[in-house]
């Protein structure tokens, strides 16, 4: 009887043990876990992520060359880091017409962040950093976003440059339908902006 009472009572200290363990060892992995999440929070904005949205920025360029207009509009994707061929055309058709006048498509650019996180503070601080964030868009395709450090993501943009056409020419001289517009590199000053805007 003894050994009886001595086996339940050493079961029972096992028992007891083992669920102390248990207990101890789930409030070391939540300590863990708990731990880890603080320090990711810290570090999650310099993370590559997909890129849902875009800026369209629409310039409308008269027939003296002049720059006329300049509209934004976010736009938000169906399929992450792309807008779809049927997508830009959309687009197109929706901004081909802006104050009763008709314009055509004069040019597509695509301003894409691809920094990876340890380049970061290098683009911050180096005025020379060279980098390849504009790219002109020859076709009117899909147009594809890679994944951008969460904290850039706001400044991914499609540029549309629009002419204004002009019927007068085509009546008189077809061969003078398309004129040659020069525009200024602004990549400059925009890296300057977002320098700015990050370093304080």
């Amino acid at each position: 009887m003894d050994n009886v009472v001595m086996d339940k009572v050493v079961m029972d200290n096992v028992i007891m043990d083992n669920k102390q363990i248990e207990t101890e060892y789930k409030s070391l992995n939540d300590d863990w876990i708990h731990k880890f999440e603080k320090v990711d929070e810290l570090y999650k904005d310099f993370y590559k992520d997909d890129v849902y949205y875009v800026e369209l920025k629409i310039v409308y360029v008269n027939r003296s060359n002049k720059i006329e207009k300049i509209i934004q509009r976010p736009f938000l994707m169906s399929v992450p880091n792309c807008i779809t061929r049927e997508e830009m055309l959309e687009i197109l058709k929706k901004f081909a017409l802006e104050d009763d006048r008709k314009y055509s498509l004069l040019s597509i650019l695509q301003y894409n962040i691809l920094l990876n996180p340890y380049e970061v503070k290098e683009f911050l601080l180096d005025d020379d950093y060279d980098n390849n964030f504009l790219q002109v868009i020859k076709n009117i395709d899909s147009i594809h976003f890679e994944k951008t450090i969460h904290m850039f993501q706001d400044l991914n943009d499609v540029i549309l440059i629009f002419y204004e056409k002009s019927d007068e020419l085509k009546e008189t001289d077809p061969n003078r339908c398309t004129k040659r517009v020069y525009l200024r590199s602004s990549l400059s000053s925009k890296r300057k902006t977002i320098k700015k805007r990050y370093k304080d």
